[in-house]
């Protein structure tokens, strides 16, 4: 499949992936393109809240539900729920439904176990062809490239953890600053995933991690506060090796750097030795401080001269501010399960939530099944309207 994906992408764009130029994203041509778009979030990473487990919010991460499953069946049975539940949560259909908006992108969260059996980067398959993690974005970036979209391709969960939160797929953890190994761990799935997809136009970006320090409410070993410059540097530390190694694979795709929560928390990329970036923020935030941020962020950007990016929100008067601004968007989510939560998700439904301590292999497989495709839930159309008017402006 992958391969194509390259030789389809590169007769289309000359075989040169988007790139950086004076602070703008730009195509083959020279041509500006801001990305905007959505992320496929609970797809390849589940986090409780939002998606059909029965796992309690901020107290569960997949890893509970992983480790559960490899408790009680074989190898072969946890992996074919993991297909099962993959297979259905984003179809061919909903990649469709994405680009039949306007919309040129996706954000694609995964984690270091869609690849890996452990912390010491045991991969589960050693040919990537076979490899679970490897398929399911082989398989996203030809659905993007049939519909004209591209792929941020973004570590949601690292070895050892990036946050003590539990969307970064482990919980209370956040030792990847500290750990050796995980650290090996992670340069070692990004240096095969750079060298895989180093020659796809269709991959936009490769996002280093996200959200690291997420660490807000939460206290114990590891749970530095994010607003404290200690903690920035750190973060700093994992992109600066990251990046280093990428570049000795990739030197043309871009990549992105979150500075979580302000833009001044990312370095200088020229004293780093960064090349053809993009900056990123992600705002949970009211329409006053959101703007304030964007600003903030596109000013950065110019100074700096990388793009600027907002990779997460849920505020929809965010898009016309990004927008204005000329900050390429995804926002947070296409799907989810909760519906307490707000313009979170352009689909909401109620599926039964899978007991993964206690449900049969087959009612799991039921549960993760044919009913959590989207044609079950509900369009939001309030947040619906509001990317079909700024998606494609």
């Amino acid at each position: 499949m992958i391969m194509a994906v390259l030789l389809s992408g590169c007769g289309k764009n000359e075989a040169r992936p988007l790139h950086v130029e004076d602070g703008k994203i730009v195509d083959h041509n020279g041509e500006e393109v801001i990305l905007r778009g959505v992320n496929l979030g609970g797809w390849l990473i589940q986090e409780s809240w939002m998606c059909p487990v029965n796992g309690e919010d901020r107290a569960w991460a997949n890893l509970d539900t992983l480790n559960l499953l490899e408790s009680r069946f074989t190898e072969e049975q946890v992996q074919t729920l993991l297909d099962t539940y993959q297979d259905n949560w984003i179809t061919e259909e909903d990649i469709k439904e994405i680009a039949g908006l306007g919309c040129n992108v996706v954000r694609v969260p995964f984690w270091y176990r869609n690849f890996m059996k452990d912390e010491q980067g045991t991969w589960i398959a050693e040919d990537p062809d076979e490899n679970p993690g490897f398929r399911r974005l082989d398989w996203v970036i030809d659905q993007a490239e049939q519909n004209g979209m591209y792929v941020i391709l973004d570590m949601h969960g690292c070895p050892g953890g990036q946050s003590m939160d539990h969307c970064c797929g482990t919980l209370c953890q956040n030792r990847l600053y500290t750990d050796e190994q995980c650290q090996e761990t992670m340069e070692k799935l990004w240096v095969a995933i750079a060298k895989r997809y180093r020659d796809s136009v269709t991959v936009a970006a490769y996002d280093i991690m996200n959200e690291p320090q997420n660490n807000g409410g939460y206290e114990g070993e590891n749970s530095y506060d994010p607003w404290n410059s200690e903690s920035w540097k750190l973060s700093n530390l994992i992109y600066d090796r990251m990046i280093k190694a990428i570049r000795e694979v990739d030197q043309e795709h871009i990549i992105t750097v979150e500075g979580i929560w302000r833009i001044s928390n990312l370095p200088d990329p020229e004293k780093q030795g960064w090349t053809n970036m993009m900056y990123q923020l992600h705002l949970y935030d009211g329409d006053d401080m959101f703007r304030q941020l964007a600003a903030d962020l596109a000013k950065t950007a110019k100074r700096y001269n990388v793009a600027a990016y907002v990779g997460e929100f849920q505020n929809m008067h965010g898009l016309a501010i990004c927008n204005e601004y000329g900050i390429s968007w995804t926002t947070w989510t296409y799907k989810g399960t909760n519906q307490d939560v707000g313009d979170f998700f352009w689909y909401f439904g109620k599926p039964e939530r899978a007991d993964c301590e206690n449900d049969s292999y087959e009612e799991i497989l039921r549960k993760w099944g044919e009913p959590i495709r989207t044609e079950h839930f509900a369009k939001k159309l309030a947040v619906y309207r509001q990317i079909e008017q700024h998606a494609a402006q």
